[in-house]
C-alpha cells in the first residue's frame, strides 16, 4: 500500500525548525516499524506567494500593490495605510536579517533534500483537486493544520478533503487547531463534514478530543506529537555539538514571549550564565540587546541540527515553544515554560506532571477561551509559588515518573497508528458518494470580453449588473445575482458584448479553484492555465449561448469566468485557442 504524508513541513515561513522535524520524525517512524511512505511536498493555501528566502521581497510587493491601489471611501483609504504600515515594518524588519535569512533557509533546505522520502511534484489544494499523486492511503500528521486561517479559511489538503484523496483510506494523526474556534454554524459543518469522512482520527490536544466528540460521534485518539515517538539517540544522529558550554537556552517563538524573556534573564543571571538566544522572529541582533552587562549570543543562521544541539547541550532551557518542550524531555533538560495562546504547550505539561514549569503570566488571570478553567486554576495555583520570588523554589525535574509516562503514551499512540495502517491493509474501504456535495457548491459566474482595449459596446441591462473595465483592458460583466449552482442544470447567459467587425463565437471557460486559475477542455478536463498547451492538452472547450454549464467534479470553486471568442468575418479563424 502507497501512503502519502501530508503535514506543515517544507512550508514554514518563519523557517520554525520542528515543521520540517515532525514530519521527518514520523516518516522515520513508520519506516522503523516496517511501514514506508512519501512525504507530500504540499504548499498551504495561506502560504500565498511567500518568499521564503528573502520575505522583504514578498512585503513590498504587497506594499507595492497597496501603494498603486485608489481606495474610494475614507474607510478604505484608513485601511490601506494601516496595511501599508504592517508591510513596511515586516519588510524593514527582514531585510536587516537578509544574510541570516539565507543561511538559514539553505541549511533547513539542505536538511530536507537530504532526509526526506517525498514527491518530485509539489502540490496545493488546487493541484489535488484535479491530479491523483498515486497513493492509496493519505495521513495528515500533527501540527497546526485545522485552523480556519484568516482570509483563506480551511486547507481542504490537510482535512485530506481533495478530490484525488476520495475512496482512499484517510487517517488524521496528531492533528491541532492551535486556537481556533469556529465561528458560525457553517464553519462547524464544513469542519465536521470534512473530518466525517476520515476512517481513525487522533489528536495532540485533550481539548480538541473533548471538543470533537462533544459534538459529533467521531471517536477520537489523543496521541503524542510525532517528536515524541523518538528517544534521544535518535536526535543525537541529527544534532550538532555547539560551541558554547554552561549557557542558558532561550528559545521563543511568536510575538508574545517578553514574559519568558524577563524570566530567563533573571534566571541567568542569578545563575551567572551565558544567554543563547535564538527565534523565529525577524529581530536583528536579538531582543537581549535592550539589556545592559549581560552575556549573550544570538543565532538566527542555524539548522535544524544546531537547534537541537543547542537544546541537548543546555545547562537550563526557557521556552514558549511546544517543540522545544518535547526537545526538553526527550533530553531531560531543566526547563521552564512561557505563556503561548491555545492550550497546547499547557496541555503537553499536564500530560507530563510539568504544570510547575510554567512560567506565570497576567494573562492567566484574564478570560482566555483557550485554556479551560480547570487548567487555568491549576496554573494560578502553581504561578503563585514559583516565579519570579528569586526562583526560591526552583529544582532539578525529577524524570522518572516522567520516562513511564512517555513510555505508555508512545506505545498508546504506535498502537493507534499502527493498527489504523494495518486496517487499510488488510480490508476494502468501503465506497462513498462524493458528488452530492459538489452539487451544491455556488459559485459566481462572469462575463468577460477577453479581447483587450478594444471599442467595446454592450446590450446588458444595468439594471442586472454593471460592465467594468479590468485591468488587462478587457471588459466584464458581473450581475449582481451572478451565483450559479454547480450541477449542471444552468446555462450560460446570452453574450451582450459588441464589437464592430467582429462575430460572437461562444465562451471559453476558465475558473479558479481556490488560487489558481484553470481552463475547461473538450474533453471535460481541467488543465492549468499557465501549463496549458493546445498540442499537448487538446482544444479549450467552446461553448455557446443558452448552453448548459457543466458540473464540475471539484470540491470548491472560487469563481468562474467564460471568456468571449470572437473571429473576424475577412480571418479563417480569430479563435485564441
Amino acid at each position: 500500500m502507497k501512503i502519502g504524508l501530508i503535514s506543515i513541513n517544507m512550508y514554514s515561513k518563519g523557517l520554525n525548525f520542528a515543521c520540517p522535524l515532525h514530519t521527518y520524525a514520523f516518516q522515520q517512524f513508520l519506516l522503523a516499524n516496517g511501514v514506508e511512505s512519501t512525504v507530500i511536498d504540499y504548499k498551504p493555501i495561506y502560504f500565498d506567494n511567500f518568499n521564503m528566502l528573502h520575505p522583504s521581497d514578498y512585503y513590498k510587493a504587497l506594499y507595492d500593490k497597496r501603494a498603486a491601489a485608489s481606495p474610494a471611501t475614507p474607510e478604505a483609504r484608513a485601511v490601506r495605510e494601516e496595511k501599508m504600515r504592517y508591510y513596511k515594518k515586516k519588510m524593514a524588519a527582514w531585510e536587516d536579517m537578509r544574510h541570516e535569512r539565507e543561511v538559514r533557509y539553505e541549511k533547513v533546505q539542505r536538511f530536507i533534500e537530504e532526509n526526506y522520502i517525498k514527491t518530485p511534484v509539489c502540490y496545493d489544494s488546487d493541484l489535488l483537486e484535479i491530479e491523483d499523486p498515486g497513493f492509496d492511503c493519505y495521513i495528515c500528521v500533527t501540527d497546526v493544520i485545522w485552523k480556519n486561517q484568516p482570509d483563506f479559511g480551511f486547507d481542504r489538503g490537510f482535512f485530506l478533503g481533495s478530490t484525488c484523496m476520495e475512496q482512499k483510506w484517510k487517517f488524521a494523526y496528531s492533528a491541532s487547531r492551535g486556537a481556533y474556534v469556529a465561528k458560525n454554524d457553517a464553519e462547524r459543518e464544513q469542519f465536521f463534514r470534512y473530518l466525517n469522512d476520515m476512517d481513525a482520527i487522533s489528536v495532540r490536544e485533550k481539548s480538541l478530543k473533548q471538543y470533537l466528540e462533544e459534538n459529533s460521534s467521531l471517536k477520537v485518539a489523543h496521541v503524542l506529537d510525532p517528536v515524541l515517538m523518538n528517544g534521544p539517540e535518535f536526535y543525537d544522529r541529527i544534532a550538532v555539538k555547539p560551541e558554547e558550554e554552561h549557557y542558558l537556552l532561550l528559545y521563543y517563538v511568536m510575538e508574545r514571549a517578553m514574559d519568558t524573556i524577563r524570566q530567563a534573564v533573571a534566571y541567568a543571571r542569578k545563575h551567572h550564565l551565558k544567554i543563547i538566544e535564538i527565534t523565529d522572529n525577524p529581530v536583528k541582533d536579538g531582543k537581549l540587546k535592550k539589556y545592559s552587562n549581560l552575556d549573550y549570543t544570538f543565532r538566527y543562521d542555524i539548522g535544524i541540527g544546531e537547534w537541537i544541539g543547542y537544546i541537548k547541550h543546555a545547562d537550563c532551557i526557557f521556552t514558549n515553544s511546544f517543540h522545544g518542550c518535547c526537545l526538553s524531555v526527550i533530553y531531560e533538560k531543566d526547563f521552564y515554560v512561557g505563556f503561548r495562546k491555545s492550550d497546547k504547550v499547557t496541555d503537553f505539561l499536564e500530560t507530563f506532571r510539568l504544570l510547575d514549569r510554567y512560567l506565570p503570566n497576567i494573562a492567566l488571570k484574564k478570560e482566555d477561551d483557550s485554556l479551560s478553567a480547570q487548567v487555568r486554576n491549576r496554573l494560578l495555583k502553581y504561578a503563585k509559588r514559583c516565579f519570579p520570588r528569586a526562583f526560591a523554589q526552583e529544582k532539578p525535574i525529577n524524570y522518572g515518573p516522567i520516562r513511564t509516562i512517555l513510555k505508555r503514551r508512545r506505545k498508546e499512540s504506535a498502537d493507534f497508528i499502527l493498527g489504523a495502517i494495518r486496517q487499510a491493509e488488510a480490508g476494502e474501504r468501503p465506497h462513498r458518494d462524493y458528488d452530492a456535495c459538489k452539487k451544491a457548491l455556488r459559485y459566481p459566474l462572469y462575463y468577460n470580453s477577453r479581447l483587450k482595449n478594444k471599442p467595446f459596446s454592450w446590450t446588458y441591462d444595468e439594471a442586472g449588473g454593471t460592465v467594468q473595465k479590468m485591468d488587462s483592458g478587457s471588459y466584464e460583466y458581473q450581475a449582481f445575482d451572478a451565483s450559479v449552482t454547480n450541477d449542471g442544470t444552468h446555462c450560460f447567459a446570452a453574450n451582450g458584448f459588441v464589437l464592430g467587425g467582429f462575430r460572437f463565437r461562444g465562451w471559453n471557460v476558465r475558473l479558479r479553484i481556490d488560487r489558481r486559475w484553470f481552463w475547461y477542455l473538450e474533453n471535460g478536463r481541467l488543465v492549468l492555465k499557465d501549463d496549458y498547451s493546445r498540442k499537448k492538452h487538446g482544444r479549450i472547450r467552446l461553448f455557446a449561448d443558452g448552453e448548459t454549464i457543466p458540473y464540475i467534479p471539484v470540491n470548491h470553486i472560487a469563481v468562474m469566468i467564460a471568456e468571449a471568442v470572437w473571429e473576424h468575418p475577412k480571418a479563417k479563424s480569430n479563435t485564441p485557442q
